[in-house]
């Protein structure tokens, strides 16, 4: 658990210090947390300002998908939709299980981070997009210095950074050169045709697509191995039962979110909240992981159970700014543990968990930087 979230017990909305030295209120029951979320008076575009109360030093891009409010949000959204509706889902889980089975063939040992979720996020998220094949090495060194996957300074990370969005901008003319049947050329016609975004908010997407698509899937995937590994039992129980493994996926979001807290709101207006006034202009915040073991939704939150019938959980948000690629990081999830229990029955850490390295407590995504494991 981050530093600054309280521990259990905790009351449904209680005052937090955050890192950036402002106040926030934090939500921690399930049911208040999906009201924040969903309900127009608290405000993601006011939370993006200047001034505004924030629970992370880097301030997001006001033009960001996630930065908006409706209906500038829904115009946006509408656009990248179909790239995620069911069938084009169902179309992309071949190519994931190939790389999948590929990453694993003929290995005895792999660190699951670099070796396989990597890569695996990679190509997911770069054939999602239209990324060309050759180009995916060069996103993923970049994406993983931006966003601190790879150990690096702050200047190195922040010159990553710079050449990413540089990146960004090439594959966009690339895409207006060759658009093809992927979600970037999808972007491009939108733009040029229908005038529907202009060229600030189209880099923002691409941005976000690719960042979110990647770095929120290899810090979910090694947090839900991680957690079977730590269980042997549940371990154990996934490789005698592999049609389990759907509803593993939604158990393992739950007990091990990647993001443990909601992007910050900004009340609109004085609001009462589970007891408390929240005033004018002051920040919301959901932990994410305090919702997801809230005992009034499920009995036993704090065991591992892979058993467990339909556990409802936050870990991708709720109302109009529900992830986005939700089902897709779901079904990598679920073909990454499919594909790790056909080859790997026998898995296991080759290092005490005390040993592995972690991204900073600052980040916001959480994850193992190194799990290493054989079979």
């Amino acid at each position: 658990m981050l530093p600054y979230l309280p521990r259990h017990p905790v009351p449904d909305v209680v005052r937090v210090l955050a890192p950036t030295g402002d106040r926030l209120w934090l939500v921690t029951r399930y049911e208040l947390g999906r009201q924040v979320l969903t309900d127009p008076r608290f405000s993601r575009a006011l939370a993006v300002a200047g001034s505004a109360p924030a629970i992370h030093p880097l301030r997001p891009d006001p033009v960001a998908l996630t930065s908006l409010d409706p209906p500038a949000h829904g115009r946006l959204r509408k656009l990248v939709n179909r790239a995620f509706v069911p069938e084009a889902m169902a179309a992309q889980e071949g190519p994931i299980r190939r790389t999948a089975r590929g990453l694993l063939k003929d290995r005895r040992a792999i660190d699951l981070v670099s070796g396989y979720a990597m890569p695996l996020s990679a190509s997911t998220i770069c054939q999602v997009l239209g990324v060309p094949e050759a180009e995916q090495d060069r996103f993923s060194r970049l994406a993983d210095r931006a966003h601190g996957i790879t150990p690096c300074s702050p200047q190195e990370s922040e010159s990553a950074r710079s050449e990413l969005r540089a990146y960004f901008a090439a594959l966009a003319d690339l895409a207006r050169r060759e658009p093809g049947e992927h979600l970037l050329g999808t972007l491009i016609l939108a733009q040029e045709q229908d005038g529907a975004l202009d060229e600030q908010e189209l880099l923002a997407l691409i941005e976000l697509l690719l960042n979110a698509g990647y770095e929120t899937t290899i810090g979910q995937t090694g947090l839900a191995a991680l957690a079977l590994l730590e269980h042997p039992a549940q371990w154990r129980e996934t490789v005698s039962r592999p049609g389990l493994i759907p509803g593993a996926v939604e158990e393992l979001l739950r007990y091990a979110p990647v993001v443990p807290i909601s992007f910050t709101r900004v009340a609109r207006q004085d609001i009462e909240l589970g007891g408390e006034r929240i005033g004018t202009g002051e920040g919301v915040v959901v932990s994410l992981l305090h919702a997801n073991f809230d005992a009034a939704e499920h009995a036993d939150l704090e065991v591992l159970d892979v058993r467990r019938d339909m556990p409802r959980n936050l870990t991708f948000g709720h109302g109009p700014h529900v992830c986005l690629g939700a089902q897709l990081a779901r079904l990598q999830l679920r073909v990454a543990l499919e594909e790790l229990v056909r080859a790997a029955p026998g898995l296991r850490l080759t290092v005490p968990p005390t040993a592995l390295r972690w991204r900073p407590a600052e980040a916001v995504v959480r994850g193992p930087t190194t799990l290493p494991v054989s079979w």
